[in-house]
C-alpha cells in the first residue's frame, strides 16, 4: 500500500478507536472498506496541475457534469444537481476525508440557486461518524421541498444508508452494495506503546468522578461502550423509521442487522425503492421536468385562446385606482419579503463558520448579493483560511527543523542538547532554573514531548 495512504488509513482508524472532545463516538462504518474509500477520495481531492482552470477542483473520477461552484465538488448535467458522498465520512470539513458539513454545504447551495431543479446524491461510502450524521437528512427535507432528491447508491454503507434513507427515493445500481445497519466501536489503547517509547504516563482521577476513566475490561467498562454504541445504533434505527416510513420491527427483521446486501436483495429486503444506474436516474428526473413543462405549457396555450385586453399602467391608474393602491403596496410587502428572506439565505451560508463576519456583513449590506453567490464566496474565504493556517503550520514546522534546546539561564549557547529524552533530561540535571521549575527530570521530559508533539 501506498505509504501516505497508509498513514491516512492509521489515521482514521487511531480517530476511530480514539476519543473525540465528547467522549467515546460510536462509528456506522464497515472498517474493511476504509482503505478503498480513502484511496477514491484521495484520487478525487487531487489537484491536476494540467486540466483547465475552471475544472481544476474537479477531476474526472468525479463521476460526470461540471461544477457547480469553485471550491465544491458538487457537479450539475443541465438543471440536475449531484452531490457527492463518497469515502469515509467525518463530522466536520476535512481535506482527507468527506465530511457532514461539506454535505450541508453543497445541499444549502443546490438550494439557493434557482435553475436547479433536482438534486442526487451519489453514494460511494462505507459510512462514517455517527456525531452530527444527522444534520444531512435534515438539510434533504428542507431541500425536498423545493426539489426532488434522489440517492444512486453505488457503495452504500451504514452512516451512508443513513444519510440516503431522506431520499425521495433511494436507486441501487446493479452491481451496488446496500445496507451495514447498525454501530460500533473500537477502542485502540495506545498507552502500551507510549510507555515503551519512554512516556511517563500519569492519570489521576477526581474522588467525586471515579466513573470518569472506566477500563474497558472491568465489567463496568464494557456496560459503558456497550451502551453508547447501542444509542448510535437506536438514533440509526430511528432515522430509518422516519426517513423511509417503516416500523423498528421492519428494520430490524429485514434490513439485515449489520449486513450488507447485493442490489436485488436490497431491493427485496426494502432497503431501496428500485436498480438502476447514475443515468437512468438523470432520465428519471429529466422526465419529470419535461412532464412539468408540457403542462405549464398547455396552460399557456389554452390562456391564449380567450379574448385578452392590453392593460396599461396608466389605464390601471385612471380607472382602478385602489387597485393601483394596492399593488403598489403588495411590491412593497413583496420586496421587503425577498430582502428579508436574502438576508435570511445568506445567513444559513454562513451558519456554522466562524470569521466571516465582516464578509457577511458587507454582503447583507451591498442589497445584491444571492444566497448562492455568498455560498461560493464564503465556501473561497474559507478555503483561504484553511490554507492560511496551512502555511502557517508549515512554516513552523519549518522553523522547528533542526533547533536544539540551551541551557536555560546559561551563557546563550555554551552547550547544547539533542531534542530527545536523554537530552531533555541531561539538560535538566545541569540546569538549576530547571530543577526549580520541575520536580522531577521526568515531569521536563513529559513537558518537552508534549510541545515537540
Amino acid at each position: 500500500m501506498d505509504p501516505a495512504l497508509l498513514a491516512a488509513v492509521q489515521g482514521f482508524m487511531q480517530q476511530m478507536g480514539g476519543r473525540n472532545a465528547g467522549g467515546l463516538s460510536p462509528w456506522a462504518i464497515r472498517p474493511d472498506a476504509i482503505a478503498g474509500s480513502l484511496q477514491t477520495v484521495r484520487a478525487i481531492r487531487s489537484r491536476d496541475a494540467t486540466a483547465p482552470a475552471a475544472a481544476s477542483n474537479v477531476v474526472s473520477i468525479n463521476r460526470r457534469g461540471t461544477p457547480i461552484a469553485n471550491g465544491s465538488f458538487a457537479t450539475r448535467v443541465g438543471n440536475v444537481a449531484i452531490v457527492p458522498v463518497i469515502g469515509p465520512l467525518v463530522s466536520r470539513f476535512s481535506w482527507q476525508y468527506w465530511s457532514y458539513d461539506e454535505i450541508v454545504r453543497d445541499l444549502r447551495l443546490i438550494g439557493s440557486m434557482p435553475d436547479i431543479e433536482a438534486c442526487i446524491l451519489d453514494m460511494d461510502t462505507p459510512g462514517g461518524m455517527v456525531d452530527n450524521v444527522d444534520s444531512v437528512p435534515t438539510e434533504i427535507a428542507r431541500l425536498r421541498e423545493k426539489m426532488p432528491v434522489y440517492a444512486h447508491a453505488n457503495f452504500c454503507c451504514s452512516a451512508g444508508y443513513w444519510i440516503a434513507s431522506a431520499a425521495e427515493k433511494i436507486i441501487a445500481n446493479r452491481t451496488g452494495l446496500v445496507g451495514s445497519v447498525g454501530a460500533l466501536i473500537r477502542y485502540v489503547e495506545m498507552e502500551g506503546i507510549l510507555t515503551r517509547l519512554g512516556a511517563n504516563v500519569v492519570e489521576v482521577v477526581a474522588e467525586q468522578s471515579p466513573n470518569k476513566r472506566l477500563t474497558r475490561d472491568s465489567e463496568e467498562g464494557k456496560a459503558e461502550l456497550q451502551a453508547i454504541v447501542d444509542d448510535g445504533a437506536e438514533l440509526f434505527i430511528q432515522g430509518i423509521v422516519a426517513n423511509r416510513g417503516v416500523t423498528r420491527d421492519t428494520v430490524l427483521e429485514n434490513y439485515g442487522q449489520g449486513l450488507v446486501f447485493p442490489a436485488a436483495e436490497a431491493l427485496k429486503r426494502g432497503l431501496v425503492d428500485q436498480i438502476g444506474s447514475l443515468e437512468e436516474v438523470l432520465t428519471d428526473l429529466a422526465g419529470r421536468r419535461e412532464n412539468s413543462l408540457i403542462a405549464a405549457s398547455a396552460t399557456a396555450k389554452a390562456g391564449t385562446e380567450k379574448e385578452s385586453t392590453m392593460l396599461t399602467l396608466e389605464t390601471l391608474k385612471a380607472e382602478h385606482p385602489d387597485l393601483a393602491s394596492a399593488l403598489r403596496a403588495e411590491g412593497a410587502i413583496d420586496g421587503a419579503k425577498a430582502e428579508r428572506n436574502r438576508l435570511i439565505g445568506i445567513e444559513e451560508q454562513a451558519a456554522g463558520l466562524t470569521g466571516h463576519d465582516e464578509l457577511v456583513k458587507a454582503m447583507k449590506a451591498d442589497g445584491k448579493t444571492t444566497p448562492a453567490e455568498a455560498a461560493t464566496k464564503i465556501l473561497a474565504a474559507e478555503k483561504a483560511k484553511n490554507a492560511e493556517r496551512l502555511a502557517g503550520l508549515q512554516q513552523l514546522d519549518n522553523a522547528a527543523a533542526g533547533v536544539t534546546s540551551t541551557l536555560s539561564g546559561g551563557d546563550g549557547g555554551e552547550k547544547k542538547f539533542p531534542q530527545n529524552a536523554e537530552g531533555w533530561k541531561a539538560e535538566w540535571e545541569a540546569t538549576p532554573k530547571l530543577q526549580d521549575e520541575f520536580p522531577t527530570a521526568e515531569s521536563y521530559v513529559a513537558t518537552m514531548k508534549r510541545k515537540a508533539a
